[in-house]
């Protein structure tokens, strides 16, 4: 889950940005789930430091914390409510929907990905959750029967057949690589039914050599099969390797970056953590952490 500040909501042409609200004194902070997979209807507020959650159906207010409230607290969250009771509600509800508008483009600069390990792969849809993955129809012609001997007339010719084929497309994002390619999930269903489709294998394409290549498959499909499926299919829909190449030089360009400086504050937290400011600095300088590194801080 992602939750987005509404202070970086962008206001629209058809709408202004509404004022933060204000109570007791304490302009209020603003907080929904941009994830296009949930549909909780919370918002999550925080007032001179107090963290509350909002039913937005109800409009129920709850502290986050597990410690008994202090009476300023409890002062603070009656105040809360009244603001509520008297049009704040509707307030939070229009900003939740128009925080979900903004998250269906934007919700993945708000994902920690810094636990992602080296090869671990992302799925497109896992940053644009509010696409599908694209169903392709294929058609397969039965080759033409010879008549048999003997025979006055030729068999009949099979009809041929169409089925849906789908690739959700996942790339490497780590720092240090580089690779060039798109890993695809490849599924199957039949014509009008991409809701029931079925894993075939997985598939890397490299978009410097320009050539498939099976990962693994499913039981009961044959490697060579699935292979000439994909490589039809980019024959017959010669846009697709640029969308997914403009899709992975995209994550490279935006993702990449802020997986980096997430990494980059925690590894720096972990060393303000364990090395003191008096401390020699661990980059071997010989200074006091705090007249080296620790300016950083």
């Amino acid at each position: 889950m992602a939750i987005i500040p509404y202070r970086d909501v962008p206001a629209t042409e058809a709408q202004s940005k509404d004022p933060p609200m204000v109570v007791a004194g304490q302009t209020v902070e603003e907080f929904f789930c941009g994830d296009e997979r949930c549909d909780c209807a919370t918002g999550h507020v925080r007032i001179a430091g107090v963290v509350m959650t909002v039913d937005l159906g109800t409009a129920r207010v709850d502290f986050t914390s597990q410690e008994a409230a202090t009476p300023a607290q409890e002062v603070l969250r009656a105040s809360f409510r009244k603001a509520l009771q008297e049009g704040g509600i509707e307030k939070l509800r229009q900003h939740y929907t128009q925080t979900r508008v903004y998250g269906q483009q934007q919700h993945f600069r708000y994902v920690d990905w810094s636990p992602l390990k080296n090869g671990e792969l992302v799925p497109w849809q896992q940053v644009f959750r509010a696409e599908g993955t694209p169903m392709f129809t294929m058609t397969v012609t039965p080759p033409k029967k010879e008549p048999e001997a003997g025979a006055s007339e030729a068999a009949p010719e099979e009809a041929p057949q169409q089925f849906l084929l789908g690739m959700q497309d996942a790339y490497c994002v780590e720092p240090k690589c580089d690779c060039h390619r798109v890993v695809w999930s490849v599924m199957t269903a039949e014509v009008g039914k991409p809701e029931q489709a079925q894993q075939l294998g997985k598939v890397r394409y490299s978009f410097a050599s320009k050539e498939p290549q099976v990962l693994e498959v499913a039981r009961g499909v044959n490697p060579n099969q699935l292979f000439f499926m994909v490589a039809n299919l980019l024959k017959g829909q010669p846009k697709l390797e640029s969308m997914y190449a403009q899709r992975y030089a995209f994550l490279r360009s935006q993702l990449t970056p802020i997986m980096a400086e997430q990494r980059r504050q925690k590894t720096q937290a972990r060393t303000q953590t364990m090395v003191g400011r008096n401390d020699p600095c661990p980059c071997g300088s010989g200074k006091k952490f705090k007249k080296c590194h620790g300016l950083a801080a």
